[in-house]
């Protein structure tokens, strides 16, 4: 059966509740005498984005953080310049994330933020490429005609023919699971169009009816030109599916192709959409060089993503290519939009209720570790120091971002020199010293507290 909803554990429901929406955004444009499918993509995809504008805003308010907090993150990397053995390395890399910990700072916000649209694009086009299957009232344009030609005497044979034929099938093709050969279920007009096999037959042919464009119809009303009722259901009916489909002279069942024409506009908009909205993405800031070369040549590897799309768009439905258009063009006005506001916000505020949400989600987990604190611990130390660590981080919760230090590069720099730096005072005081010594049992016993 081809006309079917997508299937799969994961898949299946996101289509079902992207076509569910389709069909509700559809309807309620049908109510208004407004039937080109094309108005519902568009306002679909405004909604699509709208659910996911908390996640870009997150990925901003994330890069624009890490962007203030730059200077502490240079602290770190000025210290261990120059540094390659691994112990180097290793403590380095522990600094950097527990200054990411004090912040919640999560380098994978925007990877998830991205990735998290590619189940919703496949689902849309599971959607877009089979209408007739989710929304209803579409449906019912094609069902007429299927009607008759499952009728016809004869029809399963003309109509294999003209699905088969070598112009045609070019176009047809896209109904990847509809094997022309060896999969068209060969109904006949005895067939009992209520069992599971007839419906599966009459979904096959809506499938391809689906498909097909005006001058198909009419190669497929000469096809059967023995039998009227088929001729008469398409007489009766294209003109309606021709304006459903229809967006200003685009055929939105069509793909644009490698051919100039009108419709080409939808994958060159895609294109250039998308490619603006990597072009003003904030690059998140890690302070690590290493780090910051990577994430730049991912950013730079993200530009063929818009150079994919582009030739995904001209052989695909130009009912895809038009969301994908959309998306990228209300992507680009929420990124500029954000990125403006957080260059012209209290950043200073920012970070304060960020650290404030930090303290309060660590005071609620109590002694319970994530995943990646596990990981961390066994990465650059063991549990005794990690615990010791989290201490020093909450002691120092209140300091002024600017005075920030590490506590592991506080522990590193008294056990490898003779100077004593106190990051609250400012002052130094000679190692077995009296002053040092002072500090020293004050230090013991704040950790106490």
């Amino acid at each position: 059966m081809i006309l079917t909803k997508a299937s799969g554990l994961i898949m299946g429901p996101i289509s079902a509740l992207m076509g569910w929406i389709f069909s509700l955004i559809y309807n309620l444009f049908y109510g208004l005498n407004i039937y080109s499918i094309g108005f519902s993509i568009i306002v679909f995809t405004v909604i699509i984005r709208l659910a996911i504008f908390p996640l870009s805003v997150k990925m901003t308010r994330n890069s624009k953080i890490q962007q203030y907090l730059q200077p502490e993150f240079n602290k770190i990397t000025k210290k261990y310049k120059g540094k390659k053995d691994q112990e180097s390395m290793i403590k380095q890399n522990k600094e950097m994330s527990e200054l990411r910990a004090k912040y919640g700072i999560k380098t994978s916000s925007g990877c998830f933020t991205s990735l998290i649209q590619f189940p919703i694009f496949i689902a849309l086009y599971n959607v877009i490429n089979n209408i007739p299957a989710y929304v209803a009232k579409v449906r019912a344009l094609y069902e007429p005609i299927a009607n008759a030609i499952f009728r016809s005497n004869n029809g399963f044979t003309l109509f294999k023919a003209f699905v088969e034929n070598e112009e045609n099938n070019k176009i047809l093709s896209r109904v990847a699971s509809l094997r022309t050969k060896t999969g068209m279920p060969e109904f006949s007009s005895v067939t009992d169009a209520a069992s599971e096999f007839g419906k599966s037959a009459l979904n096959t042919i809506i499938d391809v009816l689906a498909k097909c464009n005006d001058a198909m119809f009419s190669q497929l009303s000469e096809a059967f030109s023995k039998n009227p009722e088929v001729a008469k259901a398409i007489v009766e009916n294209q003109e309606a599916i021709h304006r459903s489909n229809d967006f200003f002279g685009i055929n939105l069942t069509d793909a644009p192709g490698f051919k100039w024409s009108w419709a080409l506009i939808i994958p060159i908009a895609s294109f250039l959409f998308q490619y603006l909205s990597i072009k003003v993405m904030p690059t998140q800031k890690t302070g690590d060089e290493q780090q910051d070369q990577v994430a730049e040549t991912m950013k730079r590897t993200m530009i063929f993503m818009p150079i994919m799309m582009l030739f995904v768009t001209i052989v695909t439905p130009a009912g895809l290519g038009l969301y994908w258009a959309v998306s990228g063009f209300v992507g680009l006005i929420i990124t500029i939009a954000t990125n403006k506001y957080y260059d012209n916000v209290d950043m200073e505020k920012i970070i304060e209720k960020q650290v404030a949400k930090v303290e309060a989600e660590r005071a609620k987990k109590g002694d319970k570790k994530s995943w990646s604190e596990r990981m961390m611990e066994k990465a650059y130390g063991t549990e005794g120091e990690a615990a010791e660590n989290a201490r020093n981080m909450n002691k120092y919760s209140n300091t002024k971002l600017k005075n920030y230090t590490s506590p592991t590069a506080y522990k590193n720099e008294n056990q490898s020199s003779d100077v004593e730096d106190r990051t609250d005072t400012g002052k130094k005081y000679k190692a077995g010293s009296i002053s040092a010594r002072a500090n020293s049992v004050r230090d013991y016993n704040n950790k106490g507290e």
